[in-house]
């Protein structure tokens, strides 16, 4: 079981409290201004802005039709931007199987999905849905939680619920996709380990 260091519990903002104040208008405007300046600054969700890196989920309804026609799992990690337990295990694990280009589409379907994210995308049958509420519908909401579903939303693997132990994360990630491929009636089988996994692909590509 992960320890509960490892898992932050989505929670929705607290509203703020307004009380009377004496302070002049002056400071509500400047406040007012910056505030305006740091939004229209802001660029959305870090996974979606960085080449090749891991992939915010945009639209659920085209995944889960790739999914259908390539026969891949897809893999969600829900997590936020607060949660600093995530973003080890995005730069840590995520990002560099991104980044290698032998994971995504190729081995399995993988997306980030913002929990903290207010926009509404397409969901498995293309009406909008919010991230946050989808979480806690599938008590996904212990971030980061990783869950392996097929292109009818089903899991076909076991989820991986914080962290246990980082260095051997990704070696789970490989045994949930074969038993994913296996569910899925998908042929498919990878290494156990992402070393045995890049080992394959050097042999493949010196003996096409």
């Amino acid at each position: 079981m992960p320890s509960d260091m490892s898992l932050h519990r989505l929670k929705h903002a607290d509203l703020p409290i307004i009380r009377n104040s004496t302070q002049p208008m002056k400071v509500w405007m400047t406040a007012f201004v910056l505030c305006t300046s740091l939004l229209a600054g802001y660029s959305g969700n870090v996974y979606s802005n960085r080449d090749g890196a891991f992939k915010e989920l945009e639209n659920l309804q085209q995944l889960a039709e790739e999914s259908n026609r390539t026969g891949l799992p897809i893999l969600l990690m829900f997590g936020a931007e607060w949660c600093e337990f995530c973003e080890q295990l995005v730069e840590e694990v995520f990002n560099p199987m991104a980044m290698r280009g032998n994971y995504d589409g190729k081995v399995v379907l993988m997306r980030h999905v913002g929990v903290d994210e207010q926009a509404l995308i397409p969901g498995l049958d293309g009406e909008p849905i919010k991230k946050s509420r989808w979480a806690y519908q599938l008590d996904a909401d212990l971030t980061p939680t990783v869950i392996f579903i097929d292109s009818r939303g089903r899991e076909v693997a076991p989820r991986i619920v914080g962290i246990s132990n980082i260095h051997m994360y990704a070696g789970v990630i490989h045994r949930n996709l074969n038993i994913a491929y296996e569910k899925m009636g998908n042929p498919l089988r990878i290494p156990s380990m992402p070393e045995l996994y890049e080992k394959q692909l050097r042999q493949k590509s010196l003996n096409p």
